[in-house]
């Protein structure tokens, strides 16, 4: 278990976070455990820490487990679902790879743990080298120096986490076969580095904040294809 440097664990009742989390601390001392009541702040805290393993609550007040994975699922390993309901199993499955049932039971946790080993979890991101073309020779950047890129016709304008620009003779279609999953096509020409998305502001011309401030316009259609929904 030395690979699980990070676990969260969300669910809206504080004695069942107490409980798993203990339980988490016998099972991985060397481990940060992280419980959260509310869904937003641990969302954030998933963007910021990328946990390489998460415990979810699968019907809460506020959110339900599955739509809080969709939204985390760039930033985290692998996703573990905790429910009193067993027919959610087949709809977890595509999300998680478990789930267990309440009460959680020292047994149970660590049967998940191991299979969980078994994965080798690690965050999603692997940073990767993207090559630009700039003033007739390539720039290689690692994909978090870029913010988003726009399309113009047969150029695309890259704009960097640092501020600069830079406009290539190079589609944005032939730049998204080049990139990860670290970055979501929001709009015809435009994508943005997930992990860079600090707001999203709903309504029938989404907008997202980013990190840098920027203000880009996003399609809702977009947004619900990556299982983002107001």
């Amino acid at each position: 278990m030395n690979q699980l440097k990070k676990v969260g664990v969300l669910d809206d009742e504080q004695l069942a976070i107490d409980g798993l989390v203990y339980q988490l601390k016998k099972e991985l001392p060397e481990a940060i455990v992280h419980g959260s009541q509310y869904p937003k702040p641990f969302e954030e805290w998933c963007k910021n820490e990328r946990p390489e393993l998460v415990f979810l609550d699968m019907e809460m007040p506020s959110a339900m487990g599955l739509d809080v994975a969709k939204r985390i699922q760039p930033f985290v390993g692998n996703i573990v679902f905790v429910t009193a309901h067993s027919h959610y199993s087949l709809e977890a499955y595509e999300t998680a790879v478990d789930y267990i049932l309440k009460p959680v039971v020292a047994n149970r946790l660590r049967q998940a743990l191991d299979k969980i080993a078994d994965l080798k979890p690690m965050p999603v991101f692997q940073e990767k080298l993207v090559r630009i073309p700039i003033k007739g020779s390539f720039r290689g950047v690692q994909e978090r120096e870029i913010m988003l890129l726009k399309g113009q016709r047969n150029y695309t304008e890259v704009v960097m986490t640092n501020g600069e620009s830079y406009l290539v003779a190079r589609t944005l279609k032939k730049f998204s076969e080049s990139l990860s999953n670290r970055f979501w096509r929001v709009h015809k020409g435009t994508i943005v580095r997930s992990d860079a998305v600090q707001d999203i502001k709903w309504g029938s011309k989404p907008q997202l904040t980013l990190s840098n401030g920027l203000v880009v316009e996003a399609a809702k259609t977009r947004l619900n294809e990556l299982g983002l929904q107001a």
